[in-house]
C-alpha cells in the first residue's frame, strides 16, 4: 500500500470517526432534554404538593375567598383576605412558571392542556378575580394577556365541586 493510499484510508476513517461523534452528541442531546423535561415534570408536581398543605391548613379562608364577590370579600377579616391572596399568589404563580416552561417547550402540551383546565377552575372564581384586579401586575405580560383572554372551560368551578357554607 502506497503512502497516497494509506492517507486516504486514514482520512475515510477519521471522516467515519467524526460522523459517529456527530450521532454519539446527538443521542446524548436528546437524553439530556428528555432528563430535563422528566426532571421539571417532577419539580412541577412537586410545586403542587407543596401547597397542598398550605391549602388544607386554610380550606375554609381558601373556600370563602375564591368564591366571595365584593360584599363578602370585604366583610373577610384582614388576616383572612391575607392568607387568601397569599395562597391564591402562589397557586398563579407555579401556574405561570408552567405557562413560561411550556413557551420555552420543556413541558408538552398534554401535560399543559391538563394544568390549563385546572388553572382555569380557579381563575374563573370571583374571588380569584377580585385579588386578580389588586394584585395581576406583579405577572409577567403574557401571562396575563393568556388568562385575560381565556374561556370558562366547561367543567365544574371549585364551588360547584364543594357546597360552601
Amino acid at each position: 500500500m502506497t503512502l497516497e493510499q494509506v492517507f486516504f484510508v486514514t482520512q475515510i476513517v477519521a471522516a467515519a470517526a467524526v460522523v459517529l461523534s456527530l450521532v454519539f452528541v446527538g443521542y446524548q442531546m436528546r437524553e439530556s432534554a428528555r432528563a430535563t423535561r422528566a426532571q421539571i415534570h417532577q419539580n412541577i408536581a412537586a410545586g403542587w404538593q407543596s401547597i397542598g398543605p398550605l391549602l388544607a391548613d386554610n380550606a375554609t379562608v381558601f373556600a370563602q375567598g375564591i368564591s366571595a364577590n365584593e360584599q363578602s370579600f370585604s366583610a373577610m377579616t384582614n388576616a383572612d383576605k391575607m392568607a387568601f391572596m397569599s395562597i391564591i399568589f402562589v397557586f398563579f404563580k407555579h401556574y405561570e412558571n408552567m405557562f413560561v416552561q411550556q413557551r420555552e417547550g420543556v413541558v408538552q402540551q398534554e401535560d399543559w392542556n391538563a394544568w390549563v383546565i385546572h388553572m382555569f377552575m380557579y381563575w374563573h372564581m370571583p374571588g380569584v378575580q377580585i385579588w386578580w384586579r389588586m394584585r395581576r401586575d406583579t405577572f409577567a405580560p403574557a401571562f396575563r394577556e393568556f388568562l385575560e383572554v381565556s374561556v370558562r372551560p366547561a367543567i365544574p368551578s371549585q364551588s360547584d365541586v364543594f357546597s360552601l357554607q
